[in-house]
């Protein structure tokens, strides 16, 4: 019996192993993957191998960190989803902020190929010219274009290939007016002169709109984090009363419909504060 019970132990553990050794697998593949095409796109060229294996060693130390110093079970959960997620949380920040430098610099760039167009250049000649007097990232983007033409690439393949990466509205419009352009003929440079001001003018509005919501999303911000920064004082100055709240079902039922509760307001207030121009 005693022989039995120890074969049937020794065969979930090995099943057990087996089924976290091939989750992880799984796990080091979407993140590899993913982490190369979306630095690609950014130009940043790092080795996801490095990156996984960072977060893996997060993943464990931090929760291990978390632990040690709380004791407990819910905080060192939490810490643990917000280290496995923090990958893609810094990825789409940082996406965020390339596409804004890139719709700030877009108008000028047209304006600069509109004025080389009218000068006599070539549109190639005057992407050239753009991607030396340009900085990051619209000369990498348009840098790419050019070589891409070089290689033998249609412009509008080129084109859409650098619409697909930077995902900008704006940049399909131009993209739109180029391939129009070419297909039927037309005065590009006057073209692309009135877009730059179309842009600029949107540019306006939308700074004006994020001034006028700006105190509407500070306040969300204020009130999301109200309830957190309360919860920490009272800690610290009667834990034996806030107890409770972390060691009991219904502490951590009352912290889950917080958690629900904030959700739901920080998605209404960004619906709210959220105006496209």
């Amino acid at each position: 019996m005693n022989v039995l019970v120890s074969l049937m132990i020794g065969l979930a553990l090995i099943l057990g192993v087996m089924a976290v050794s091939s989750t992880v697998k799984r796990y080091r593949e979407q993140f590899t993957q993913t982490s190369q095409a979306t630095l690609a796109d950014m130009f940043l060229f790092v080795d996801p191998q490095k990156l996984f294996y960072f977060n893996a060693i997060g993943i464990v130390l931090v929760p291990l960190l978390v632990f040690l110093g709380t004791g407990n079970g819910l905080l060192t959960t939490l810490s643990a989803v917000v280290v496995l997620v923090a990958p893609r949380m810094a990825y789409s920040w940082m996406g965020k902020r390339r596409r804004a430098r890139f719709a700030v610099q877009l108008p000028d760039a047209l304006t600069m190929i509109a004025n080389a167009l009218r000068a006599g250049a070539s549109l190639q000649m005057s992407l050239d010219v753009v991607v030396r007097e340009s900085a990051p990232p619209l000369s990498q983007e348009l840098g790419l274009v050019v070589r891409e033409q070089r290689l033998g690439v249609a412009l509008e393949d080129a084109l859409d290939g650098m619409a697909r990466r930077v995902t900008s509205q704006d940049f399909d419009l131009v993209v739109s007016a180029i391939v129009i352009a070419k297909e039927v003929g037309g005065n590009l440079s006057e073209t692309l002169e009135r877009l730059a001001s179309t842009l600029r003018a949107k540019a306006i509005m939308e700074g004006k709109i994020d001034a006028l919501t700006s105190q509407g999303k500070m306040q969300g911000i204020v009130v999301g984090l109200l309830p957190v920064f309360l919860a920490g004082i009272l800690t610290f100055m009667d834990p034996v009363a806030m107890a409770p709240l972390y060691n009991t079902y219904w502490g951590w039922a009352a912290m889950g419909a917080v958690l629900v509760l904030e959700l739901i307001g920080a998605f209404f207030i960004r619906k709210i504060v959220n105006i496209d121009v």
